[in-house]
C-alpha cells in the first residue's frame, strides 16, 4: 500500500489527488472518530474542500475516516469536518490518500442500489388530457437511475409510467417518470416484475432518492445487516 503523493519523492499534484477522490454522486463509507458510522453521498469538490450528504451525529471539528472505491481502485483517507448544515457536511480536502488496491484495465462505475421495498402508486404517463387511474405496486432495488416494480397489472416494454414514491416519512411522495425496459411474469402468481429506467430526475427528486438510500444504508449498518 502507498500514500497518494509519495510517487518516489515527488509531492502530489492536484490532478493526482482528484483522480483518487470518490466519483461524483457515489456513496462512500465513513467512520466518525468516537461517533457514528455509515454511508454518505459524495456531492462536490472545490480547490480546498469537498462536500457530502449529512450523516446524523456529525459536527464541525470531528475527524472522519473515508473508505471507498472509484474506477481506479480502493482508497481511504482521514480529514476534518469544517461545517455541517441541514443538507451538507463540508470537509477539508485531504493532503494524502492511501491506496488500498489498484484496479487493472477498465472498470465501469455502477450506481448504488438499495435492497428494500416501498409501496407506491403508478399509472401510465398521461397523453394530452387522457390520464389513467392510479394503481398500487411495490418498488424494490431502488437507485438514482431506476428500480423494479412489482404489480398485478400487465405492462408492456416501452410503456412510460408515472410513479409516486413515499421516500421520507410524512413528506409528500416523490414523483418520477420511467420507461418499462423489462417485463417478467412472476412464476406461480398473477403478478409481473417490471424493470424501470427513470427519466432524468429533477434536483429535488434526485436529492430525495439519495437521502432515502443513505438512511436505509445507515439503518442496515446499525442493525449489523449492511
Amino acid at each position: 500500500m502507498g500514500f497518494l503523493g509519495f510517487f518516489g519523492k515527488k509531492a502530489p499534484s492536484i490532478k493526482e489527488l482528484r483522480e483518487m477522490m470518490p466519483s461524483l454522486h457515489s456513496f462512500v463509507d465513513i467512520a466518525v472518530r468516537n461517533g457514528p458510522k455509515g454511508s454518505v453521498c459524495f456531492e462536490n469538490a472545490g480547490l480546498k474542500t469537498f462536500a457530502t450528504s449529512v450523516l446524523p451525529g456529525m459536527s464541525a471539528g470531528q475527524q472522519v475516516s473515508f473508505n471507498y472505491s472509484n474506477t481506479g481502485g480502493k482508497y481511504r483517507f482521514s480529514t476534518a469536518v469544517k461545517a455541517v448544515d441541514a443538507k451538507q457536511a463540508t470537509f477539508e480536502l485531504p493532503g494524502k490518500i492511501e491506496t488500498v488496491q489498484k484496479f487493472g484495465g477498465t472498470r465501469k462505475r455502477t450506481t448504488v442500489r438499495i435492497d428494500t421495498t416501498v409501496t407506491v402508486q403508478w399509472r401510465y404517463s398521461s397523453t394530452g388530457k387522457i390520464e389513467s387511474e392510479w394503481q398500487k405496486g411495490v418498488l424494490s432495488d431502488i437507485s438514482r437511475t431506476g428500480s423494479s416494480l412489482t404489480t398485478d397489472r400487465t405492462i408492456k416494454v416501452g410503456n412510460i409510467l408515472e410513479l409516486k414514491i413515499p421516500l421520507a416519512g410524512d413528506a409528500p411522495p416523490t414523483t418520477v417518470r420511467a420507461d418499462a425496459r423489462r417485463v417478467d411474469k412472476i412464476e406461480g402468481t398473477a403478478k409481473f416484475n417490471v424493470g424501470l429506467a427513470f427519466h432524468p430526475l429533477k434536483p429535488e427528486a434526485d436529492r430525495a432518492i439519495i437521502d432515502f438510500i443513505n438512511r436505509r444504508q445507515v439503518d442496515l449498518r446499525n442493525r449489523g445487516l449492511g
